[in-house]
């Protein structure tokens, strides 16, 4: 049994069992099963939350360890384990489950090897493994070799608002691949942290996806592939570094090689990845039942667009596959003192596009009693996902509790939250953003956004000021809507590139943009305002505003970096636009 995240864990709520297969006296292979537990102990319901500042918080580390000998449970372990561990009768579940699973997976294998021989399984593993190899470097050989870079920001690491950099240099040469980390942010003091593990596997997500989707996923898939992850940064945690974000930087990661892939396969854009309202807990002592409760919820959103395809709504993302975001209601409201007032999509709530993302998610559950808490990670809460090729940003994750008729925000840090008091008939209100649109919402057909407004994911408002389109007596109107397009256009920002010697970054890593003071007027943003900056290449640049009267009315200074992600020669149009961040001011509880 382990779950440490240093040695080869994700975050301490991932518990794997690993059993050895034997044959003749030999292990031939091994048998894996890994589950989340909602609750290994730690400080809070959930073992973890968006301001934990060590791993000791986050619940019991299992470094590796015998939990059984020859099929004999290890009872002393085992009591010491879930001893620790809140709602102890689910965790113990949760864990013989997973025996369970082993042993059925070990009759299995010994079917096969009673059939056709231990050395035949054996070869076979080996070929699975080659032919994984094979068809990968084959994948990647189709590529064009060379150096691309993107950069990815998360909100920030739980206990300042600053936020983190992500940088990625991609080397493809031949039929290999290399990721280079270097530049991104050092290991956070709060949980915005990860082990390689973790690190890894963000990456090979999206390879596998992008290049190779119907093959069986193996061991092998990943020979093509390299790792350069510099020590004390927080893609490569160390004790005692909390790690409960690891998979909100997970998330992020894998929208980072999704923009590396748009520059490497600009044919093919999709939007960023969504994250949906990631980890929240409403937890607390349950005094009609005489024992702790613990609800874990994690609404999603909509997926991002492709250049073919709109979003879908509410299902979980590459990495999970289509897991439905609406969990039975009954089953909650039947063992915790909670009520589960609805799951909607939210009206307007996708990233619009030529082909627009799905659509946001808001999931609402009301507490019955005083004795409870809500604790809460996630990221995109402050900064939005990105569209591709033009395509707006998404909204923001969020999670508040009405009170009173009073929304209240439960952290200063949106999406961060630690230990916050519920009282019964507070309504915990989750919002899931949207992953990225593809393509210009301007150049949306006229029949599908007609559908969005008759089916009312889209107000008619939103389609005239986002999408363009004027509608008059229920229908639209075709003249009217391309004169409207026509002015939207022309009232946007272009500027020219100019080549600057050298990328400029802030003390933090994050891109600074340099502006002059008319253009900063027309973009409508002032010094330290988020700006996006969209290219040739279909995934967007994001910075920060640096206003300066040494440049040009209309230059747009880029150093290399930044030239290469944008794919925009020296004088080429660039399109700047104000990026909408999220902040709260929190309220009393």
């Amino acid at each position: 049994i382990v779950n440490d995240p240093y040695t080869g864990g994700t975050h301490m709520n991932d518990i794997a069992f690993y059993t050895p297969f034997f044959s003749d006296g030999e292990i031939i292979l091994y048998i894996a099963v890994r589950a989340h537990f909602a609750d290994v102990g730690g400080a809070t319901p959930g073992s973890f939350s968006g301001q934990d500042t060590e791993i000791y918080q986050e619940g019991m580390r299992i470094v590796p360890v015998k939990l059984a000998n020859e099929g004999r449970i290890n009872q002393g372990l085992w009591d010491v384990l879930f001893a620790n561990m809140r709602v102890q009768e689910e965790r113990e579940g949760d864990a013989m489950a997973m025996l369970d699973t082993g042993r059925v997976a070990e009759m299995a294998v010994g079917d096969l090897c009673a059939k056709y021989g231990a050395p035949t399984v054996k070869a076979c593993l080996e070929i699975m493994l080659d032919s994984a190899e094979e068809n990968m470097r084959q994948r990647i050989s189709e590529l064009p070799d060379g150096d691309y870079h993107y950069e990815q920001y998360m909100d920030n690491g739980g206990l300042s608002p600053e936020p983190l950099p992500l940088k990625t240099k991609l080397t493809i040469k031949g039929d290999s691949m290399t990721f280079d980390f270097t530049g991104s942010a050092k290991m956070d003091p709060g949980p915005m942290n990860c082990g390689l593990p973790v690190t890894q596997g963000g990456v090979f997500v999206i390879i596998k996806s992008w290049l190779d989707p119907k093959t069986p996923i193996n061991g092998g898939d990943f020979r093509p592939v390299e790792f350069i992850i510099p020590e004390g940064s927080c893609l490569a945690a160390t004790l005692p570094t909390a790690v409960g974000g690891c998979w909100q930087i997970y998330w992020q990661l894998e929208s980072s090689v999704i923009g590396l892939f748009a520059q490497v396969m600009p044919h093919e854009p999709a939007g960023e990845h969504y994250v949906g309202a990631d980890h929240v807990y409403i937890g607390g002592y349950d005094g009609f039942r005489g024992r702790p409760f613990i609800l874990y919820e994690y609404p999603q959103g909509g997926t991002p667009a492709t250049i073919d395809t709109d979003g879908v709504t509410g299902t979980f993302g590459y990495d999970g596959g289509d897991m439905s975001s609406v969990y039975p209601a009954e089953s909650v409201e039947q063992r915790q003192p909670l009520f589960v007032g609805g799951v909607e999509a939210q009206l307007g709530g996708e990233s619009p596009g030529f082909r627009r993302s799905g659509f946001g998610v808001t999931r609402r559950v009301q507490v019955l009693t005083d004795d409870s808490q809500l604790n809460v990670m996630a990221d995109r809460s402050v900064i939005p996902p990105w569209g591709a090729s033009g395509a707006y940003p998404g909204g923001v994750n969020s999670v508040t509790v009405m009170r009173d008729g009073v929304e209240i925000e439960p952290s200063p840090l949106p999406g961060k939250v630690k230990s916050f008091p519920l009282k019964a008939g507070d309504m915990v209100v989750m919002k899931g953003t949207a992953g990225g649109g593809v393509g210009d919402p301007l150049d949306r057909e006229l029949e599908r956004v007609t559908k969005d407004v008759v089916e009312g994911y889209v107000t008619t408002d939103r389609a005239r000021d986002v999408y363009g389109v004027v509608f008059e007596n229920g229908k639209a109107d075709p003249a009217r809507t391309e004169a409207l397009r026509q002015k939207i256009r022309a009232e946007r920002t272009y500027l020219k590139l100019s080549v600057a010697a050298e990328d400029v970054f802030d003390d933090n890593g994050c891109r600074v943009c340099t502006l002059s003071r008319d253009a900063a007027g027309r973009i409508g943003v002032q010094d330290n305002d988020m700006v996006e900056l969209i290219g040739v290449t279909p995934a967007p640049t994001r910075a920060w505003v640096r206003i300066s009267d040494d440049v040009k009315k209309d230059d747009l200074p880029v150093g290399p970096i930044g030239r290469s992600i944008l794919g925009t020669a020296s004088g080429g149009d660039v399109w700047v636009r104000k990026l909408k961040l999220r902040t709260v001011v929190p309220a009393a509880s």
